[in-house]
Order: structure tokens, then C-alpha cells, then sequence
């Protein structure tokens, strides 16, 4: 079973369960079985990872089929740890939750999953800031604590597409892009917690646009920052990019 570039490897672990009618759980008792006794520190969560020994790694690739090299060019996590074992001497694996386990992350690209995988099973990618959006498929893939992240629609708001697109071509093209993005993330998070002016009406209108059927809007204009003020950041971060070349 191929792993997605990017891939956690609790989400490759849990389409692999997936692919043997597993629960996630059974998977990870598999993997780090030792004398009867499921090796694994941690509790389990949605936005949980897993950092497994050289012996669990070894039964992850048998039961995928999947070469070690493979998984360790796929899987970012793959060897970045090797966690203590509560009973010595066996495969263990160690559970790590939230986003800084290892970098930034967020739901992979629904129908890119699909397209890649033949299955409906949800998966989780690393993502750095310029593949937050998924142009060919328009979704915006959205870190939400505690959960799993959630794909959100962009098909009422095709500038966010187009900012994508823009970002990516200042990465390409400016040594700077990176540092200005950053910098205009800041700036518009700063404009963001201010009052807005009575004559702004795009970002109310992206936040009404992409707000889910079922989600308060209290708590849709909190999780969706980054999302509603992209298009400005993307913008602002060329203005500060192109300063910066000629200074």
C-alpha cells in the first residue's frame, strides 16, 4: 500500500488498518506486540502521531509491502525518533499529539486521496503554507486542533486558488518568499483582530461563503483565519518581497 508524499505515519498506519478491515487500535497491537502486551506510550487521538522503533518499522513494512526507503522518503516522521519501550527489547511505538510532533500539518486532499489510494479513507499530510490549498481540487486543507482537519470547499472563493498560485510562483522566483510570507501572515493576523471598517466586505463574505452548514460562526471566524485573509497575505508578502530586492 503506497504512502502519500508528506504523509503522517499514524494516517498511513491507519489506512493500513483500513486495507485489513482493522481498527486503528488492532493495527498498532500488531505492530508493537511484545509477549502479549501492546508496546505503545501515549494515548490516541485525532490529531495524533506515532514514532515507532526499527523493529516496529519492520513489521509496518511487512505488512504493507512497502520497502523501508520507500516509507522513509514518504513519511517525514518515519525515523525521526526512537521512542523508549516500556518492555525492552521489543517493537514499541511512542504517541505524540498536535501539530508541533513534528511540523505543521492537515487533512490531505480528499479526492487527491482517493485518486491516489482507490479508497475513501481519510489521510493526513505535513503541509508547508503554499500547500494549504489544493488548486486542482479546491479545497483548503485546515489544521483544526483536536481533530483530524477538515477540507473546506473553495469553490465560492476562487482568489484563494489564485493566491495559491501566486504564492507558489514568489516562492519560485524570490529567495525572500518564504521570510515575507511569514511577516504578512503576521501583519494580517494583526488586521484580523482589529475591528473591520463597515466597508469591508470581502473577508465577511469568504466567511459566510466557506463556513460549514453545522459550524458556529463565533467559532468559524477563530478557526478560519488564515483561510479568509490568504488572498491579502499573499499580496502583502509580494509588496514586502519586492521591497526587499531593492533594498
Amino acid at each position: 500500500m503506497a504512502p502519500l508524499h508528506g504523509e503522517l505515519t499514524l494516517s498511513f498506519l491507519n489506512r493500513l488498518a483500513a486495507r485489513y478491515h482493522l481498527g486503528l487500535r488492532d493495527l498498532l497491537a500488531a505492530v508493537t506486540e511484545t509477549d502479549g502486551r501492546q508496546n505503545v506510550a501515549g494515548t490516541l487521538h485525532p490529531d495524533s502521531e506515532i514514532h515507532l522503533n526499527a523493529q516496529a518499522r519492520e513489521r509496518v513494512c511487512a505488512l504493507s509491502h512497502v520497502p523501508a526507503e520507500v516509507l522513509e522518503r514518504a513519511l517525514p516522521s518515519w525515523r525521526r525518533a526512537e521512542p523508549h519501550a516500556h518492555y525492552p527489547g521489543g517493537p514499541a511505538g511512542r504517541l505524540t499529539r498536535g501539530e508541533e510532533a513534528v511540523a505543521p500539518w492537515g487533512p490531505a486532499c480528499p479526492a487527491c486521496c482517493t485518486a491516489r489510494t482507490g479508497r475513501h479513507v481519510p489521510a493526513r499530510r505535513y503541509l508547508v503554507p503554499e500547500e494549504r490549498v489544493c488548486a486542482r481540487h479546491r479545497y483548503w486543507l485546515l489544521f483544526l486542533p483536536g481533530t483530524s482537519g477538515l477540507p473546506v470547499p473553495l469553490g465560492p472563493c476562487p482568489e484563494v486558488v489564485d493566491a495559491q498560485r501566486q504564492h507558489v510562483r514568489l516562492l519560485r522566483h524570490c529567495p525572500a518568499g518564504a521570510q515575507a510570507f511569514e511577516v504578512a501572515r503576521a501583519v494580517t493576523g494583526s488586521w484580523w483582530d482589529q475591528l473591520w471598517p463597515d466597508e469591508e466586505q470581502r473577508w465577511p463574505a469568504r466567511l459566510e461563503t466557506t463556513r460549514p452548514a453545522d459550524a458556529d460562526p463565533i467559532w468559524w471566524k477563530v478557526a478560519a483565519r488564515d483561510l479568509i485573509t490568504y488572498p491579502e497575505t499573499v499580496v502583502l508578502a509580494r509588496l514586502l518581497a519586492d521591497r526587499t530586492l531593492q533594498e
